[in-house]
């Protein structure tokens, strides 16, 4: 209760910044084989509702039809830049290297991140997630969701993408900026060159969002983006092998992450086992009903404060507040998972970004 109240709620009450007097933007996207998506994200990201902006594409060793069509709509869009990679000459694990080569090309301060497979909300997204940023303000954490499908792994997927936001709002509010998301993530050169870039990480595939903003971030250079005119939507996976080996990759930044962090994402697990297995011990040792009646007060009540700001949260984001009724049952499974695949991690840890 005490960590949906600490964290969950603060993430609704974000501070919003004048849209005037704002600079050039270059948006960078890294792309493997996605030849289907920049069709189509590439005509919404150029016909942008905003004054000054570049848009980069790096070719990341791409084998299909990338080149071709990026090609084609050059054509279309002339002041669209292209860097392709060979494969031959990949630096670093996963997409560090193109990067940062994107970054280093961008011809102004701010630059701003999104992944080819996912779509703006709106046409003012470079807007909405730029403004503020400046000489003081050098990250914008934003909001990238997952597209609604029929059945329970697209609610899972969703849930999972939303509970793992609150938590890097929440905490950032709170002063511990400790993660963001790739897909839709900003900030400036200023604040990627101070600390080298990707150089305390290039040797692990993932990181090039979560370990950049725990480097780089901090209580006073970290703003939060939650309108809904911020965000980008993405298409979610369809299987669960593909599901799970995305989490994998991504849990294996976790452990690096400071151990203030660690602690506090811990409590949200560790208090849902320690419920439960208080009413397990209760059922199978004591089974006194005073301790019955206890503890589903208690877990009542965690429920209801854990409902109310999850929901607060979701109608503040306009998002997913179709899954937040079903909480109970997807919490579980996602602990669960993510139990599942920290062990998995600790065996094995998937190397490539495809």
């Amino acid at each position: 209760m005490f960590y949906a109240l600490r964290y969950f709620l603060p993430a609704t009450k974000v501070k919003t910044f004048n849209h005037e007097e704002q600079q050039g933007v270059s948006v960078i996207l890294c792309a493997r084989n996605e030849e289907e998506n920049l069709r189509e994200l590439i005509p919404a990201i150029m016909e942008q509702e905003f004054a000054e902006f570049q848009l980069i594409i790096v070719n990341d060793s791409s084998w299909d039809e990338t080149a071709d069509i990026l090609k084609a709509l050059q054509l279309e869009y002339p002041a669209m830049h292209v860097i392709h990679i060979d494969e031959d000459k990949q630096l670093m694990q996963g997409k560090k290297f193109a990067l940062t080569l994107g970054i280093k090309a961008a011809k102004y301060e701010i630059v701003l991140l999104t992944d080819a497979d996912c779509r703006p909300r709106s046409s003012t997204w470079i807007q909405e997630m730029t403004s503020g940023l400046g000489e003081k303000k050098e990250i914008a954490l934003g909001f990238s969701g997952y597209k609604k499908y029929p059945g329970y792994l697209n609610k899972l997927i969703r849930f999972d993408a939303f509970v793992i936001a609150l938590n890097y709002f929440g905490l950032a509010k709170a002063g511990m900026p400790y993660m963001g998301v790739g897909r839709n993530l900003a900030y400036t050169k200023t604040a990627f060159f101070r600390i080298g870039g990707f150089r305390a990480h290039y040797k692990l595939a993932s990181g090039d969002d979560d370990l950049f903003v725990k480097e780089a971030a901090n209580a006073r250079n970290t703003i939060l983006k939650i309108s809904p005119d911020s965000q980008t939507v993405s298409e979610p996976h369809k299987t669960w092998s593909k599901w799970t080996f995305q989490k994998k990759r991504h849990f294996t930044t976790a452990p690096l992450y400071d151990g203030r962090i660690k602690r506090r994402l811990t409590i949200w697990p560790a208090m849902f086992f320690m419920l439960w297995g208080a009413a397990i011990a209760n059922e199978l040792i004591f089974f006194k009903i005073e301790i019955c009646i206890a503890l589903a007060a208690a877990l009542l009540l965690r429920y209801l404060i854990q409902f109310i700001a999850l929901y607060a949260s979701a109608k503040r984001l306009k998002i997913e507040r179709d899954i937040v009724w079903l909480f109970p049952i997807l919490e579980k499974h996602i602990i669960f998972v993510q139990i599942m695949l920290y062990v998995h991690n600790l065996v094995r840890k998937p190397q490539k970004w495809n």
